[in-house]
């Protein structure tokens, strides 16, 4: 089994991810001995605050991608950016300031931890206008949404995809996150599942246990199709597959959080 992870902080020096080259190299160590053979580099776009350009990430994932042939790493490096929604995003796309993942027609978007702005809909639309396919990213942090769900399956059915994180399940942002995130992924609500990775510590490239935890709770199917296929699917520039909603093996959601402690112990 190889995996993909499109949402990653793994370039060195561009943002609050990897600080310097012998860090890259350590977290792709650990994606590649956790089954990952392909990294999405997302650093963080923020208008106005970091800007991390196209060529940047280009160069800068080119320079990864030959440290990792050197050291003898199966990984493949590809460039995109993790964009902070504002009114803006559709220019700043326009004007080739954002980076798609993998160069594809999916742009990953970030919300604001604690909000949905009220724009956020009209600028989601104006990139599908544009021939884009938004994914958003980690949405079940956001404390809107988990406020209320159905902002998130409205999303869905407007053709928005959902991106969860490996942390969310391992419950490294609270029992609160945790919890939902089990509701989402019950649900039918999320297309992939990424790392998120900053560092080789507890936000760390490795997808393997999130993998394995899908696998014995809902079935190889859905493990494969959250963590290798759709990624995949962005990387080849096709379709990535919706989902239906989902029954654990043992009835809905029962033994869930035995299964996590086991899974996900924090190291």
């Amino acid at each position: 089994m190889v995996y993909t992870d499109i949402h990653t902080h793994i370039l060195p020096g561009l943002d609050d991810g990897a600080r310097y080259r012998k860090t890259a190299l350590d977290m792709m160590r650990v994606a590649a001995e956790s089954q990952t053979g392909h990294i999405i580099a997302t650093p963080h776009f923020i208008p106005g605050k970091s800007e991390v350009l196209p060529q940047s990430i280009c160069d800068s994932c080119n320079e990864l991608q030959s440290l990792a042939d050197d050291n003898g790493l199966n990984l493949r490096i590809y460039p995109g950016c993790e964009v902070f929604i504002s009114p803006e995003l559709p220019d700043l796309y326009d004007a080739s300031l954002i980076c798609t993942l993998g160069n594809s027609r999916y742009i990953l978007v970030e919300l604001p931890m604690m909000s949905v702005p009220p724009y956020t809909e009209s600028v989601l639309y104006k990139l599908q206008l544009k021939g884009l396919t938004p994914i958003m990213a980690h949405p079940e942090r956001n404390r809107e949404i988990m406020k209320k769900p159905d902002i998130l399956k409205e999303m869905m059915e407007r053709g928005i995809l959902v991106q969860m994180n490996t942390g969310s399940l391992a419950g490294i942002h609270g029992r609160e996150v945790e919890r939902f995130a089990r509701r989402l992924l019950a649900g039918g609500l999320v297309h992939f599942i990424a790392s998120d990775a900053h560092s080789t510590g507890v936000r760390k490239p490795d997808l393997r246990k999130a993998a394995v935890f899908v696998e014995e709770e809902y079935g190889k199917e859905l493990a494969d199709l959250l963590l290798v296929e759709n990624g995949l699917a962005v990387l080849e520039n096709r379709p990535a597959k919706t989902l239906e909603p989902v029954q654990n093996k043992g009835g809905f959601m029962c033994s869930l959080g035995k299964r996590l402690s086991t899974l996900f112990r924090h190291e």
